[in-house]
């Protein structure tokens, strides 16, 4: 049987009604759960800084949840938490900051079970390997792990605790992102051909862990001071490799990678400190714009855009293109961001001069195929925006994962998601390296993906 042949059977399958973890029919309803094994779940969390503090304040929102313990290198953020947990109602979790593998003691004295981290990235592995090897389930901020040997540490330890430990990518959930899912699995664009997708953080201009005032470098400057590649892809690539049924009947064959100069961290550190300063002295390795190409077994094609050093604005945006239609646009969906744009059945409008050629806007479309899980809870999410930019998608992200865990099925995001998405940082690094090779991905999921059924995203 031919790829075309197999990807076309698929396509017809991905939007059927899946087994076990989250799959329901996309036409106004959402999936129905088993409520007979409701129980709370007990969190430990390492990492509350600015967004640990973030995703800390919506869990105690949620249903079901018991903080049970909190982590940080500075006692003041455990404190702040602390106090946070109580005002909630909850009893005070125990605090533990004695350095940083503190969380360690954590897992041995605490009964949780599942750990959080919002930490710097070299921590993300670490911390999530130590709470499978205890036997708890564990999250990670984005991305999961830096290089492709953390990648396959995730996907073992997890295998061999029999625990889940997922990524925690908001991106996904913008509404934008789901109702394009929910076209996707409806066939409004045809045949899947290929996906476009940006992840530009501006982070100079909000001084995101680069500079710090006193003079030394922040964690996010001395990844890109070493590295090269796209090193932050899971933004960008999360909702198409869910639009495309990534490690669920499609998985990642190989990639090329290719970066510009870069200029802009040298030129910010020169204007901030001077150009005697240390830091304006010293070699910065990544480029200040990066493009990475994949393409999957079954022939989709991915285009990945990376760089936040240089001015530009925030840009979210993605690109869908299949036999039937196409749409292109930022997925984020609060503000003056640009709308989109969406062309569909082209060769039918063949047929109507008259509108031949013509694209309609996003919110023709918005409305009827509005996702599922928005439908159910976007007035609970959007409460949420008031209070950080990411807040409705963080609180529906969150919401997933905790009633999956406390109705014991996998949440919508594996491990095995979790490693594909973010090996493309070591693998692109590999390939800028040398001279945009063409790498082959790793099969994390060791031919699982060949029976996975596709992730629609409505569990409630």
């Amino acid at each position: 049987m031919n790829g075309q042949h197999s990807r076309r059977d698929f396509l017809k399958r991905s939007g059927a009604v899946g087994a076990g973890l989250t799959l329901a029919g996309l036409h106004g309803t959402v999936t129905a759960v088993d409520r007979s094994v409701d129980r709370s779940l007990k969190i430990g969390f390492v990492g509350v800084g600015r967004r640990g503090s973030n995703l800390l304040k919506i869990l105690l929102e949620l249903k079901g949840v018991e903080i049970r313990a909190l982590c940080d290198i500075r006692q003041d953020r455990v404190t702040r938490a602390q106090r946070w947990v109580v005002e909630a109602s909850q009893r005070e979790p125990a605090g533990y900051s004695r350095g940083e593998t503190d969380f360690k003691r954590m897992y041995e004295q605490e009964d949780l079970d599942l750990v959080m981290t919002a930490t710097p990235w070299q921590w993300h592995v670490p911390v999530c390997v130590a709470a499978l090897e205890a036997g708890k389930h564990a999250a990670t901020e984005v991305p999961a792990a830096v290089t492709l040997d953390e990648c396959w540490q995730l996907v073992e330890a997890a295998e061999k605790a029999g625990k889940q430990c997922t990524m925690l990518e908001n991106y996904c959930y913008f509404r934008k992102a789901m109702v394009i899912l929910n076209m996707i699995r409806q066939g409004v664009f045809g045949e899947l051909l290929h996906c476009e997708g940006r992840s530009q953080e501006n982070w100079i201009w909000e001084n995101w862990h680069l500079f710090n005032s006193d003079g030394t470098m922040g964690w996010v400057a001395e990844h890109l001071a070493k590295r090269n590649g796209n090193l932050y892809p899971t933004h960008g690539f999360g909702p198409m490799a869910i639009w495309a049924n990534v490690n669920r009947g499609d998985r990642l064959d190989h990639l090329v990678s290719m970066s510009s100069e870069g200029r802009a961290l040298k030129l910010h550190a020169e204007k901030s400190f001077g150009k005697d300063h240390t830091l304006a002295q010293r070699t910065y390795n990544q480029g200040d714009a990066n493009i990475t190409l994949v393409r999957s077994v079954n022939g989709v094609t991915f285009t990945l855009y990376f760089g936040g050093q240089s001015p530009q604005p925030w840009s979210p945006e993605h690109k869908v293109q299949g036999t039937l239609g196409s749409c292109i646009g930022e997925l984020f969906d609060y503000g003056p961001q640009r709308d989109g744009w969406i062309q569909v059945k082209l060769f039918e409008q063949k047929k109507e001069q008259a509108t031949h050629g013509r694209w309609g806007s996003y919110w023709d479309y918005a409305q009827k195929y509005d996702h599922p899980l928005w439908k159910a809870l976007g007035a609970a999410a959007d409460k949420h925006r008031a209070k950080d930019w990411s807040g409705a998608y963080d609180y529906l992200m969150l919401y997933q994962l905790v009633n999956a865990l406390r109705r014991g099925q996998k949440p919508p995001m594996d491990v095995y998601d979790a490693a594909t998405w973010s090996a493309i940082s070591e693998l692109s690094e590999r390939s800028v390296a040398q001279r945009s090779a063409t790498l082959d991905f790793p099969d994390f999921t060791r031919g699982k993906w060949r029976n996975a059924a596709p992730t629609d995203l409505s569990l409630v």
